[in-house]
């Protein structure tokens, strides 16, 4: 239940960041009592999401070979969600703990960036790190293209890494 529960509250909050306790219960079919029991505050919710969040991240990217873009962005494009409130959901900065794993989670894809740009795959004269937001950026794009249903998800991947590496135009 929780895992499930934790995933209708990252849609809910991701939706509406204001929602309330009430809303995220009414979404997930339990009542209001139950998901305080499990989470007395709206703060405690949101850490929790946080941090399952960042541990399924965590186990994707140790999947991925360093240096390897492609299974960077096929494992991370399914995650989109989670790695949208992460990235978006106010307030998460102030807990020291989610702020420095959130903070952490960029280096896989820096290291792969960075074996890119020796191998001069990628420009060495651009950051790593904006290359980084770049990739994430299109992450988003696709993971928000796929929940609108204009890219299929198996066309997802290819059309963020030849984006990075050709960029748009002719």
């Amino acid at each position: 239940m929780s895992v499930h529960l934790l995933q209708i509250a990252t849609t809910v909050l991701l939706k509406d960041q204001t929602a309330t306790l009430g809303d995220v219960a009414k979404a997930a079919g339990i009542g209001r009592t139950t998901l305080h029991k499990r989470f007395p505050t709206r703060q405690d919710l949101i850490v929790a999401i946080a941090e399952a969040a960042l541990d399924v991240i965590d186990d994707a990217l140790s999947d991925t070979e360093p240096g390897d873009l492609e299974g960077l962005i096929t494992t991370l494009i399914p995650l989109g969600p989670r790695v949208e409130f992460l990235l978006r959901f106010p307030g998460l900065e102030r807990d020291e703990r989610i702020a420095a794993r959130i903070e952490a989670m960029d280096a896989p894809a820096l290291e792969s960036i960075r074996r890119q740009q020796e191998t001069g795959v990628l420009r060495a004269d651009l950051p790593a790190w904006w290359i980084g937001q770049t990739l994430y950026a299109g992450i988003y794009s696709a993971w928000e293209s796929i929940a609108a249903g204009r890219l299929a998800p198996l066309d997802a991947p290819h059309l963020v890494l030849t984006t990075l590496l050709k960029g748009v135009a002719t």
